[in-house]
C-alpha cells in the first residue's frame, strides 16, 4: 500500500464551513443534515481522507451507501485525496455488509456458510408454490393475495417491525382477513429458506442483527474492527437498518450519518422517515451539522423549494442558499387539458434546443409512470427523442432470471426453487413434476443418469439428460465465468427462439449478462453481488448520457439533477396522490416528494399544472393546482396565475 501524504489537503480552502466542520468533527455520533445539493457526497469523501490522514487505519472505516457502486466513487476520490490505497476500507451496503458477516459467522447461528441468496423474484416464486399448496385446500385463490403481495406484505412486515396485519392495513386493508393464513404462509416461507440453504434480503439484516444481539464476543469484534462508521442518505434507512448500525456502533458511537430528512421519499419501500428524526435519541449526545449552501440550484429555484419544504409539518429547520446571482424566476403555467399540457412540454423543449441546450440536460418528471403515456405520444409526433426511467429491473427480466437460476444450481445443488424453475422450461415437464425433480436432485445430489429421476421416454429424458450434463460440466471445469455464462446461453437460446417473438433482443440481454462477469474469478461472488446490486435495465440498455430527452418518476430522479426540469401534472388528484389524503404522514411525504423534484433543477424549473382531468368515470372535470403549489408565493414565479 503507498503511503498516504498526510495533511497534504487543505481542507479550509476547499470546504465551506459547515463541511469543514462536518468532515473535521471529533470521534462520537454526528447527524449531517444535508440539503440538497449541499455536497455530501463531497463531504463523506473529504471525511474518510480526514479520518485517515490523522491516523485511523482504513480497515477501520465501514462506509456504508445504498448501491456499492456508490461507495466505489466515493473510495475512489478519498483515494486520489490522500495518494494512496483505501482498497482496506469496507464500503458497501446494509445487505452487502450482512452478507460479510454471516459468511464468516453462519455457524453461530446454525447456517451453511454456501448459503445462496434469494432476490425479489426468487421470494416471490417461493410464495407461489406455498400459497398454492397451503392456501388452496382452503380458500379460493382467486379472491386471495397474489403471490407477489404476499411476498411485499410478508416483506414490509419484517422491514418495519410490525404484524402482518399492520402490513396488510397499510396498502391492502381488503386482504386483512387473510391475515392468519398469511402468517401461515410466511412461517412455510422461513422453513422452506432452512431446508434450502437459502436466505433472502431480510435475512440478510435480520440474521445480522441477530447474529450481533446473541453473541457479545462478536459484536464486540465487529465493532473493534469498524473503529468509524459513516452511513450515506440515512433518511432512506429502514427499522431493521436502524437497529443494525446501532449494533455495529455498539462500543464506541463513532458513527457519522449523512441525510436530508426533506428528500425521504421511500415509505412504500419499507423506509422509515422517523430514523433520521429519532438518530439523537439512538445515540445520545450527537452533534447535529446542517449543510445549506447549495451548489447546484439558482437562487429564484431556492426560493421555490424552501418554501414548499418550510411548511413540513416535521423536520430539521433548514434553508438553502446560494452564491449563485441570477438566473431565470421559475415558470408556472396552467394548461387547459393534458394535450396543451404535452403540446408545452414540446414547445419548450424546441425553444431549449434552438438556445443550444442540450436535450440531454432537459427532463420531464412526474409522480406515476402513467402519467407521461399523452405526452410519449406527443413527442413521438414531434421526432422528439426520449428515455424514460422508472419501471422493471434487467435483473427482474424472465430470461436473465432463466438464466441464473441455471448458475444458481452449479453453485447450490441443494436449491430447490432454482431447479424447480429451470426443470419447468423443459418440454413436457409441468409444475408439479419440476418440483418433485427438484426435491430428488436437491436431496440427493445430481444424477449421472436422467432415468433416474424420469423414465426413458424419448425427449423427456433426452432433455433432462442435456440439463444434468451441463450442470454437471460447469460444476466440474474451472475455466473462466464467462465461459460458463456463455454456455449456459448457448443451451438457453433454442427455447427463447421458440417462445419469444422478441428473442434477438433477449439474446443481447444475455450477451450483456456473460460481459458482466469478465471482471470475477467466483462464481459465487458474482450471484451473491447480482442478487445484492442487480444492474437497472434502464442503466444498461440505454446511456443516461445519450442524446434523448429524460422522462422519469420523481422517485427515479433523486439524486440526479438536470439545466431543465419540466414538472408535469402538478395538480391535485397527481401529486399528492389520492392514496395519500387520509394520512398526514403520506401527506408530509408527498411534500417531500415535489421538493425533490423541484431540487432537481439547476438554471430552469417549469411547473405545469392543466386545468382540466379526464376521468373514466366522471368524465372531463376541473383540477386545481397541487395544493403544495397554491402555498408559494405567487411573486415567485412568472407565466400564468396559478388560480
Amino acid at each position: 500500500m503507498k503511503s498516504a501524504s498526510f495533511h497534504s489537503i487543505d481542507y479550509s480552502r476547499d470546504l465551506n464551513p459547515a463541511q469543514l466542520e462536518a468532515v473535521t468533527a471529533a470521534g462520537g455520533p454526528v447527524l449531517v443534515i444535508a440539503g440538497a445539493g449541499s455536497g455530501k457526497t463531497r463531504t463523506i469523501v473529504y471525511r474518510v481522507a480526514w479520518l485517515v490522514e490523522h491516523g485511523v487505519a482504513p480497515s477501520s472505516i465501514l462506509l456504508l451507501t445504498f448501491t456499492r457502486k456508490a461507495a466505489e466513487e466515493m473510495l475512489t476520490r478519498a483515494a486520489l485525496l490522500v495518494q494512496g490505497s483505501l482498497a482496506q476500507v469496507t464500503g458497501g451496503t446494509f445487505h452487502s455488509t450482512g452478507n460479510l458477516l454471516l459468511r464468516r459467522y453462519a455457524n453461530r447461528l446454525g447456517l451453511q456458510t454456501s448459503f445462496s441468496i434469494m432476490d425479489q423474484s426468487d421470494s416471490i416464486d417461493a410464495f407461489d408454490h406455498l400459497r398454492k399448496s397451503i392456501a388452496g385446500p382452503v380458500t379460493d385463490l382467486k379472491s386471495f393475495p397474489r403471490a407477489r403481495t404476499i411476498a411485499e406484505v410478508v416483506s414490509r412486515s419484517k422491514g418495519t417491525q410490525t404484524s402482518i396485519r399492520d402490513s396488510l392495513e397499510y396498502r391492502y386493508p381488503h386482504f386483512v382477513h387473510a391475515g392468519e393464513l398469511i402468517e401461515k404462509i410466511g412461517a412455510e416461507y422461513e422453513e422452506y429458506k432452512r431446508l434450502n440453504n437459502l436466505i433472502d434480503y431480510d435475512d440478510l439484516l435480520l440474521h445480522t442483527i441477530r447474529l450481533l444481539e446473541e453473541y457479545e464476543d462478536v459484536r464486540r469484534d465487529v465493532s473493534a474492527r469498524w473503529q468509524h462508521v459513516l452511513v450515506d442518505e440515512y433518511q432512506d434507512t429502514n427499522r431493521l437498518q436502524a437497529r443494525m448500525l446501532v449494533l455495529l456502533a455498539s462500543d464506541h458511537g463513532n458513527v457519522m450519518a449523512v441525510g436530508d430528512d426533506s428528500q425521504s421519499i421511500y415509505a412504500f419501500r419499507g423506509a422509515d422517515f422517523r430514523n433520521i428524526m429519532e438518530f439523537p435519541d439512538l445515540f445520545p449526545g450527537t452533534r447535529i451539522i446542517k449543510l445549506e449552501e447549495n451548489y447546484r440550484s439558482t437562487a429564484p429555484i431556492l426560493a421555490v423549494t424552501n418554501s414548499i419544504i418550510e411548511r413540513a409539518s416535521v423536520g430539521y429547520p433548514k434553508r438553502l442558499y446560494t452564491r449563485r446571482a441570477g438566473g431565470p424566476l421559475p415558470l408556472a403555467a396552467r394548461p387547459m387539458d393534458e394535450r396543451r399540457q404535452s403540446r408545452f412540454v414540446v414547445q419548450c423543449v424546441k425553444e431549449l434546443v434552438e438556445h443550444d441546450i442540450p436535450i440531454r440536460e432537459v427532463a420531464v418528471l412526474f409522480r406515476a409512470g402513467y402519467h407521461s403515456f399523452d405526452l410519449e405520444a406527443e413527442l413521438a409526433r414531434n421526432s422528439i427523442p426520449f428515455v424514460k426511467y422508472g419501471g422493471f429491473k434487467f435483473i427482474e427480466s424472465v430470461h436473465i432470471k432463466d438464466v441464473l437460476a441455471h448458475l444458481r444450481v452449479v453453485a447450490n445443488p441443494a436449491d430447490r426453487l432454482s431447479w424447480t424453475r429451470i426443470l419447468k422450461l423443459l418440454p413436457g415437464v409441468g409444475v408439479k413434476t419440476a418440483m418433485k425433480l427438484a426435491d430428488r436432485i436437491a436431496g440427493t445430489g445430481i444424477p449421472n443418469d436422467a432415468a433416474e429421476l424420469f423414465p426413458r421416454s424419448g425427449k423427456h429424458h433426452q432433455e433432462i439428460q442435456k440439463l444434468l450434463d451441463l450442470v454437471r460440466r460447469l460444476k466440474q471445469t474451472d475455466e473462466p465465468l464467462a465461459n460458463k455464462v456463455d454456455q449456459v446461453n448457448q443451451y438457453y437460446y433454442p427455447h427463447l427462439m421458440e417462445n419469444y417473438d422478441n428473442y434477438p433482443k433477449r439474446m443481447k440481454d444475455l450477451e450483456h449478462l456473460t460481459d458482466l462477469t469478465v471482471r470475477y474469478r467466483s462464481l459465487y461472488r458474482f450471484l451473491n453481488d447480482m442478487a445484492l446490486e442487480p444492474p437497472d435495465e434502464e442503466r444498461t440498455g440505454n446511456d443516461r448520457r445519450s442524446n434523448s430527452l429524460v422522462l422519469s418518476t420523481i422517485h427515479s430522479a433523486k439524486g440526479l439533477e438536470w439545466h431543465t426540469v419540466i414538472l408535469i401534472w402538478a395538480a391535485e388528484g397527481r401529486i399528492p396522490s389520492p392514496m395519500a389524503m387520509d394520512s398526514p404522514d403520506e401527506l408530509e411525504e408527498e411534500r417531500r416528494l415535489l421538493y425533490v423534484a423541484a431540487t432537481r433543477a439547476k438554471h430552469n424549473l417549469v411547473i405545469l399544472a392543466p386545468r382540466t382531468m379526464m376521468d373514466r368515470a366522471r368524465g372531463i372535470s376541473q383540477v386545481r393546482p397541487s395544493r403544495f403549489i397554491e402555498e408559494i408565493p405567487q411573486e415567485y414565479f412568472r407565466g400564468l396565475a396559478l388560480d
